[in-house]
């Protein structure tokens, strides 16, 4: 089987998509199991055969890993003797476990651009995925998220909540349906006092 090429990590940016990436490939080549095993404690003693198996199988690891490293970091991390420690070494400088309160600050803070429909999808998406890492309640991202929505697409979010409809799930709804409908980015971003004045001063 072929193997999917892999961007050189080069710094916390490319991290996540780098981890999956590198995790896909070592499942791939059946070598994951050597970042959380340790050499077999039955391998240390009689059964050469199985520390033979496993440190084959952690020169692979680690040599993929090594190889997927940009020449910056290449020299700061192939000290590490065995994958599970040139993991966990790459994990303590990118993977950094931010808290809910974090999350939840970069989600207070959020704001959707003026954009195109297809930009507006992508914002949502965008804003649910840091209100699930803040871990708020659904309901409470999506009654958030609606005060930020196009002023339509917010009051047709109102209008049919209800004990069948509610939470994210709505708001998709909505929102795929104003997209779908095709309306212009001047027209899907319009309030109501711009619909008023437009019709003060003679516009359709």
């Amino acid at each position: 089987m072929a193997l999917l090429p892999i961007k050189p990590l080069n710094g916390h940016g490319g991290y996540l998509r780098w981890k999956e990436s590198m995790l896909l490939r070592l499942h791939t080549l059946g070598v994951a199991g050597v970042l959380s095993d340790d050499l077999p404690a039955a391998a240390a003693g009689d059964d050469a055969a199985a520390a033979k198996t496993w440190a084959h199988d952690d020169a692979i690891c680690r040599g993929h890993i090594l190889h997927a490293l940009s020449d910056r970091l290449l020299a700061d991390y192939a000290r590490f003797a065995t994958a599970a420690d040139l993991w966990r070494a790459l994990a303590r400088t990118y993977d950094v476990p931010y808290t809910s309160g974090v999350w939840q600050d970069r989600f207070d803070a959020f704001e959707l651009d003026m954009g195109t429909g297809e930009v507006l999808l992508e914002q949502i998406a965008h804003a649910e995925a840091l209100g699930v890492a803040a871990e708020l309640p659904d309901d409470y991202v999506a009654r958030k998220l609606r005060a930020k929505l196009p002023e339509a697409m917010g009051y047709a979010v109102v209008i049919r909540s209800g004990p069948d409809e509610s939470g994210m799930s709505l708001v998709w709804d909505v929102a795929r349906r104003g997209v779908a409908s095709g309306a212009e980015p001047e027209w899907l971003w319009m309030t109501t006092a711009m619909v008023d004045d437009e019709d003060h001063q003679g516009g359709y």
